[in-house]
This record gives structure tokens, sequence and C-alpha cells, in this order.
């Protein structure tokens, strides 16, 4: 470390270890993504259920994770003299030694990565469900159309007609 502040060394040590949950935690969101999109695509209700309890869990989760790291955030932010909102884990490693700096920098650009594939996942996902509401709404538009009638003149005089009838007429 620049200043030899073996406290900065010992909650450098605690970081990485966080550091490590936070990559775990972000690799089993990008397995549950890809199974809710697997789920959702099959129409595999019970494992979506299933799936969803799995979710929340794991937000559970990391939610108790992002109150041990804003924690510790705030005291390297004393032991750094900065606001603890200015603190970035790129103006830690370069406050830290070698071996530390390098390790931190190393797992904040694995949270970067894995960040922006779970963010990937993400919008594939919703794109799916996007979709998915596009076609049921055009399907039911189909099925039960508007009922607007026109009238059309044939042989026997007027009669009406229904544009875009569907498969199934919800008139009485």
């Amino acid at each position: 470390m620049k200043e030899n502040n073996s406290q900065l060394h010992e909650m450098a040590g605690e970081l990485l270890s966080l550091l490590d949950e936070e990559i775990g935690l972000l690799h089993i969101r990008c397995r549950q993504f890809d199974s809710l999109y697997d789920a959702i695509l099959h129409r595999d209700n019970p494992a979506l259920e299933t799936l969803l309890e799995e979710m929340a869990n794991s937000q559970q989760d990391q939610a108790e994770l992002d109150t041990q790291l804003e924690a510790l955030r705030i005291i390297l932010a004393k032991s750094l003299e900065c606001d603890p909102k200015e603190l970035k884990l790129s103006m830690l490693s370069d406050n830290l030694d070698q071996p530390l700096a390098t390790e931190v920098e190393y797992k904040r650009q694995q949270i970067i990565l894995l960040a922006e594939k779970l963010k990937r996942k993400h919008l594939d996902t919703a794109l799916l469900l996007s979709e998915s509401a596009r076609i049921n709404r055009m399907l039911l538009e189909g099925l039960l159309p508007n009922n607007e009638t026109v009238t059309t003149y044939g042989v026997g005089g007027a009669s009406p007609w229904r544009d875009s009838t569907g498969l199934v007429d919800t008139e009485i």
C-alpha cells in the first residue's frame, strides 16, 4: 500500500471475499435467467414457479451482500479519507500494494463482464415476454374481434357484415 496501513490491507482482504460472493451471485443470476428463458419458451409452469422462488431467494442474498459491501465501503472510504459515494474499486486498487491491487482489479473486471452478461440475458428474457404478449394479443384479437358491423348490399338487400371476424363471435 502507498501508506503502510494494515487496517486498509485487512479490509481489502475482507472486500475480496465479498467480491467473490458477488461474482458467485452474478453467475447464479445468469444461470437463473437462462433457465427462466427456457421455462417461458417451453411453457414449463412447474419449473417456472420453482425458479421464481429461487430468484426471490437470490434477490434476498443480493440485498444482504449489498448491505455488507456498503458497510465496508464506508469504512474503506474513511480509511482513504474520501466520500463513500466517490469510492470505486478502481480508486481502491490505486491505493493498494500490487498483489492486492491486481486482485481487486481482476475481480472488478469479472464483475463488469458478468453484469453485462446478466443485462443481456435480462433483455433477452424481457424481449421474449414482450413478443409472447404481442402474439397472445394478436391471437385474442383474431378470436374475439371488435364486433364492428358494416352494412353491405347483396341480391336480398342490406346485410350486416363484420370486418375482421374471428373464429369466435362473442356477440349474443
